[in-house]
């Protein structure tokens, strides 16, 4: 799980590697890093990260789910404890918004970074195709 001081390769919107004009891989860190290791995690399934089975949001499993106050509560918390999982979110900050469109599960949670009072967000949407994720500033 990334942090605001950690660097990774950086992906493309399709998940894919980048190429610098150098033909090295270019790098992700500080902020930008941790905001596509947020987005990576909410486009993937538990158990897909081979060192971490609890990384992941697995938000498919509620795209074929009956919209009832339940499931919205479920997906809610599931998304609130992956975040506050993060030692560098403030867990007091997180909000969910959940809802089930035609044929498509959108989740759009927005946060603050401890000591930090800017909001982010991001938008998850899940329907029978793929899963989307975009992050709004």
């Amino acid at each position: 799980m990334a942090g605001l001081d950690d660097t990774d390769i950086k992906l493309d919107e399709s998940w894919q590697l980048t190429q610098a004009a150098t033909g090295d891989a270019p790098i992700a860190s500080g902020f930008e890093c941790i905001m596509q290791d947020i987005r990576l995690e909410a486009v993937s399934q538990e158990g897909e990260l081979f060192y971490d089975d609890t990384w992941g949001w697995s938000l498919v499993d509620f795209f074929q789910s009956e919209e009832d106050d339940l499931t919205i509560i479920e997906i809610k918390e599931r998304v609130r404890e992956k975040l506050e999982k993060r030692e560098v979110i403030d867990a007091e900050t997180v909000s969910t918004e959940v809802n089930f469109e035609s044929d498509a599960l959108k989740v759009i949670v927005t946060f603050c970074f401890v000591g930090d009072s800017t909001t982010y967000s991001v938008s998850v949407t899940v329907d029978r195709v793929n899963v989307e994720v975009i992050e709004i500033d």
